[in-house]
């Protein structure tokens, strides 16, 4: 019987304090070429893009900027961003042979969407779902200024449709970037509730991906360290963002984390989340964490009592049967919340009864359901909501 566990990631992925110096020996090869640089004005601000900047006018790589983020990506921003490659917007030809993405998730997201449908046309909206892309986008270079959405060492962009009030997961290998860059010394100006949100999000990948129904040795081995390393030092990161250990281990359990949950899958806390925040605009990793919690509990028939304890072994976390190892996880789960910063309830991140009905129906097409450990039906995912209320 066949049971494969194919593992993709990025074919280069440079990591660690420094890292961004080795980006330009891995473009050599785009010398005298064209880039977009998608990213956001803060990423400006900040003087990150002005050292990209520096980078490729060394490798006479000619470059135009898209700055037009704002919060997650939309399907606008991507058509936004595809401009670039139609209208000549100087007198050079826009045939752009790389995009390089500068800041966090929502950047890397856009940035992907838009390699891709500039090779293979027509609207983003066409590759909702898995494996609908048929050709090579152009080659996307992620660096990353976040320590949490795992969008740079992924192959799906989540991107939001306002007119159905949802988040499209799409999936493809095509979707790969190139090379991702984690480098801390990009992420110490984060600010607190950033760190806070995406940090968490990166517990919510490491467990989804452990309890996964595709979950294999492989993604195990990240998904329990991924825990072991946040648990530890996203509150150290939260309180001081200068602290350099605390940057450079969750940068760590990131890149941990988005490699599993690439390969093994999510689960419903983030089918969910995905909905929420096609709806109420907040931040992902809020809704993520909120619903963790809930989303575990319901899980927890389904989980074996093996994978439960490991889960709470690397929370630093004593119990002597599921139960009580599952009721303490949730508890430590909720007391992180606290710590960083994280809202109670979703109530106060805009979720009303009203629209719980249709967030379920909405979740249960996202493709991260496909890989949670238990099968739920709309009624279960609205009482997920309305534990998590």
């Amino acid at each position: 019987m066949e049971n494969t566990h194919n593992f993709m990631m990025p074919k280069i992925n440079l990591i660690g304090v420094g890292a961004i110096k080795d980006l330009s020996a891995e473009l050599l090869d785009f010398k005298l070429g064209k880039a977009l640089i998608v990213t956001d004005k803060n990423m400006i601000d900040l003087g990150y893009v002005d050292r990209i900047e520096t980078l490729l006018k060394s490798l006479f790589i000619t470059y135009d900027i898209f700055d037009g983020i704002m919060h997650e990506p939309t399907v606008s921003f991507v058509e936004t961003g595809l401009d670039y490659f139609t209208k000549g917007l100087n007198v050079l030809k826009r045939d752009y042979n790389l995009v390089i993405s500068v800041g966090g998730g929502s950047n890397h997201d856009c940035a992907k969407a838009i390699a891709v449908v500039a090779t293979n046309g027509g609207s983003i909206t066409d590759y909702e779902g898995y494996n609908k892309i048929a050709k090579p986008a152009v080659p996307v270079i992620c660096i990353n200024t976040t320590g949490g959405s795992g969008a740079e060492v992924t192959m799906t962009a989540i991107i939001g449709e306002p007119n159905r009030k949802v988040k499209m997961a799409i999936t493809s290998p095509e979707l790969m970037p190139a090379i991702s860059v984690n480098d801390p010394m990009f992420m110490v100006s984060m600010p607190r509730q950033v760190t806070a949100s995406s940090g968490i999000d990166v517990i919510v990948h490491a467990i989804e991906a452990y309890v996964s129904t595709e979950a294999s040795p492989i993604t195990d081995s990240l998904s329990i360290g991924a825990i072991r390393i946040a648990y530890k030092y996203l509150p150290r990161a939260y309180e001081n963002g200068y602290d350099m250990e605390a940057r450079e281990q969750m940068m760590f359990a990131s890149v941990m984390a988005g490699m599993a949950f690439n390969n093994a899958g999510l689960g419903y806390a983030h089918a969910l989340a995905h909905q929420l925040g096609g709806f109420y605009h907040q931040m992902h990793g809020n809704y993520s964490a909120i619903l963790l919690p809930h989303v575990l509990e319901f899980n927890a028939p389904s989980i074996p009592d093996e994978r439960i304890f490991k889960i709470a072994e690397a929370m630093l976390i004593q119990a002597t049967d599921k139960t009580e190892a599952a009721d303490k996880i949730f508890n430590a789960l909720q007391k992180l919340n606290e710590t960083v910063g994280i809202s109670k309830g979703l109530q106060q991140l805009g979720l009303t009864t009203d629209d719980m009905e249709q967030l379920a129906v909405n979740a249960l097409d996202d493709l991260t359901t496909f890989v949670n450990p238990r099968k739920g039906t709309v009624e279960d995912l609205v009482n997920i909501l309305k534990a998590a209320l």
